[in-house]
C-alpha cells in the first residue's frame, strides 16, 4: 500500500511540474553568472522515467549540458531494459560536460543492476563477510565496477559502514552491514571501495555518523540512533578514510543524535556532526554527499529549500535531489535564487560555495580520468 501511494504522489507531482516544463526547457530566468556555475557543481538530481523517451531525462540531460546541473543519480524506478539503461547513458554523458553518474550498487536487496540484466550478482554484505575474505570480496567488486565503467556509471552509492542490528530494517533486516566489528567493516568497506576505484567507479561511504541502531527506515522517517550509538561506530569511517583505498566521498544520514545535535535535526543537515565530528574530528576533506533530501525523514521536516541550505550550511558538498515527489523542471535555477538569498542573509558565504565547488570538481576530474 505504501508502495501504492508514493507511485501516486510521484505521478502526480510530476503532473503538476510539467506546467513549468516550457520555462525551464528554454532556460527562461536561467541566471549565468560565476556562483550560478558553482551552485550547479553541488547538485546531484534525479529524473521520472525509465528511458530517453522520458522528458524529465530529456530535460535533466539538457541541463546538464547547458552547465545548471553537475550530476544525475539512477533509482530503481528509472531502470527499464539495459538497452533503455545504455540509451539513458549516452543522453546523459553526451556533450563536454562530465557528470557524475551515480547509482546504488551494495549487493543483496540493494542493486539496481542484477542478474535480470546480464550482471554480476552481489550477495549481501553480510554474506559477503560471512563467505568471503577481503581479498576475494574486492576481486568480485572489481568485476561489479567493469561492469558499471561499460555502461558509463562512475559513481556506486556505497560501501555501507553501518553496525549490524537486527532490528534495524533498513540495515540490519536488509543484510547491508559487514557486521558489528569496526576492523572488519572498514576491511570489507576497503575492498569495496578499492575494487571498484579499479575499475575507474568512485564510492561514497555510507551512512555517516552511522544508521545501524535505529529502528525506523529514513525513506520513511527520521531515523533516531540516540539511545543505541556510540563512538565505535566512527571507527569504521576513520580506519576507511585512513586506508590505501579511501572512498572518494562519504554520504551523510539522515540520523537523529541528540548527543551531538540536541537541537534534534538529521545528521544531514547539522553542522555539528557534518562539520564538527566529520570534517574536524576525523579530519576529512573529501566530498560530503547527503543522501537524498527529499525523502520523507527531511521531507516530513522542512521544505526542500529549507533542506537544501540547511545541508549547505552544515558542511555538505553535493546535494542529492530525487526530484520526483513535486517534480520541479526549473530546480536548478530554483536552488540558485536559495543559495543567492541565503549568502546575502549571511546564511551562507560565496567562499563556503566555491570551496564545496572545488572539491566536487576534484572527484568529477578523478571520475571522468582517462574517459571520454
Amino acid at each position: 500500500m505504501r508502495q501504492i501511494r508514493r507511485a501516486l504522489r510521484a505521478v502526480l507531482g510530476f503532473g503538476r511540474g510539467m506546467l513549468s516544463y516550457p520555462a525551464a526547457w528554454f532556460g527562461l530566468f536561467r541566471p549565468r553568472d560565476e556562483l550560478a556555475a558553482l551552485v550547479a557543481e553541488l547538485l546531484i538530481v534525479g529524473f521520472y522515467g525509465s528511458n530517453t523517451r522520458s522528458l524529465s531525462a530529456r530535460l535533466l540531460a539538457r541541463q546538464i549540458r547547458r552547465g545548471e546541473v553537475g550530476g544525475v543519480f539512477f533509482v530503481t524506478q528509472n531502470i527499464g531494459t539495459m538497452d533503455e539503461v545504455r540509451d539513458l547513458l549516452r543522453l546523459f554523458r553526451a556533450g563536454p560536460a562530465r557528470p557524475l553518474i551515480a547509482i546504488d550498487q551494495e549487493g543483496g536487496v540493494v542493486q539496481r543492476l542484477g542478474r535480470t540484466r546480464g550482471f554480476t550478482p552481489l550477495p549481501s554484505a553480510q554474506k559477503v563477510a560471512d563467505t568471503m575474505s577481503p581479498e576475494k570480496a574486492r576481486a568480485l567488486y572489481s568485476v561489479a565496477g567493469k561492469e558499471l565503467a561499460a555502461l558509463g556509471f562512475n559513481i556506486n552509492l556505497g560501501p555501507v559502514l553501518d553496525f549490524h542490528h537486527p532490528d534495524n530494517p533498513a540495515i540490519g533486516g536488509a543484510q547491508r552491514s559487514y557486521g558489528i566489528d569496526p576492523e572488519r567493516i572498514a576491511a570489507y568497506g576497503e575492498a569495496f571501495a578499492g575494487g571498484f576505484a579499479s575499475a575507474g567507479v568512485l564510492c561514497a561511504a555510507k551512512h555517516f555518523p552511522g544508521h545501524g541502531c535505529s529502528v525506523v527506515d529514513s525513506h520513511y522517517g527520521i531515523a533516531d540512533v540516540s539511545a543505541g550509538w556510540t563512538e565505535a561506530e566512527l571507527k569504521p569511517f576513520a580506519d576507511l578514510l585512513a586506508s590505501p583505498h579511501p572512498p572518494a566521498m562519504v554520504m551523510t544520514g539522515h540520523l537523529r543524535l541528540e548527543s551531538l545535535a540536541p537541537d534534534g535535526l538529521p545528521a544531514t543537515v547539522s553542522a555539528p556532526i557534518v562539520t564538527g565530528l566529520l570534517r574536524h574530528k576525523l579530519g576529512y576533506r573529501g566530498v560530503v554527499v547527503t543522501d537524498d533530501i527529499d525523502m520523507d525523514a527531511i521531507g516530513n521536516l522542512m521544505s526542500r529549500r529549507e533542506a537544501t541550505i540547511r545541508a549547505l550550511a552544515a558542511g555538505n558538498d553535493l546535494i542529492m535531489i530525487k526530484n520526483l515527489f513535486g517534480y520541479d523542471p526549473i530546480l536548478p535555477q530554483r536552488v540558485v535564487r536559495w543559495v543567492r538569498k541565503a549568502i546575502d542573509r549571511d546564511v551562507l558565504t560565496e567562499a563556503q560555495v566555491a570551496a564545496a565547488a572545488m572539491r566536487v570538481r576534484a572527484v568529477r576530474e578523478q571520475a571522468w580520468q582517462g574517459k571520454s
